[in-house]
């Protein structure tokens, strides 16, 4: 018998760990794996921070790619891309961060429309705060075939969008 595959997922921030969530075990509509917040384009990765990964990970990278700033992620897979524990690096580019991913994938025309908020300021803290959020993407038609379905037209586009090997639908 082979060895699970494990999926460890990188985002960049508590908005984008409570959306996984509800995307993984609400509606089931991407890989179940551990989401840790780590923004890979701000951050670099360091050997302690990916010692706690079993044998025959994969690596999930969550960005926004609303800067232009491609650095620090071109050396994050370098550096994954060298450790024998990584399987795989999937790379997912917001295009271009996930409010626009959000309106995107819903009919919705503001993303302060999905989780009621008074502002696109309230949105964030509304968002995870949120009890109810996978019934909340369900009544606004969200369909999983088009969030993370675009390439961003800036440098991050050279890493490709690979949300298609996570996707379950």
């Amino acid at each position: 018998m082979g060895k699970a595959i494990r999926y460890q997922y990188y985002v960049e921030g508590e908005d984008e760990k409570k959306l996984l969530e509800v995307l993984k075990q609400d509606l089931r509509c991407i890989r179940a794996g551990k989401v840790d917040i780590f923004n890979v384009i701000q951050n670099q990765f360091t050997s302690m921070r990916i010692r706690p990964l079993k044998p025959g990970t994969v690596v999930i990278l969550v960005y926004d790619t609303d800067v232009d700033h491609v650095d620090i992620l071109q050396r994050n897979i370098i550096f994954l891309q060298k450790q024998n524990a990584i399987k795989e690096i999937v790379c997912i580019p917001q295009v271009k961060n996930l409010e626009e991913e959000l309106v995107y994938a819903c009919q919705i025309k503001n993303v302060s429309e999905l989780t009621h908020s008074h502002t696109k300021k309230d949105y964030k803290r509304d968002l995870i705060d949120c009890n109810n959020l996978g019934i909340r993407l369900r009544k606004c038609d969200f369909k999983i075939t088009k969030f993370w379905s675009q390439l961003p037209a800036n440098r991050f586009g050279v890493w490709g969008n690979d949300a298609g090997k996570i996707k379950l639908e």
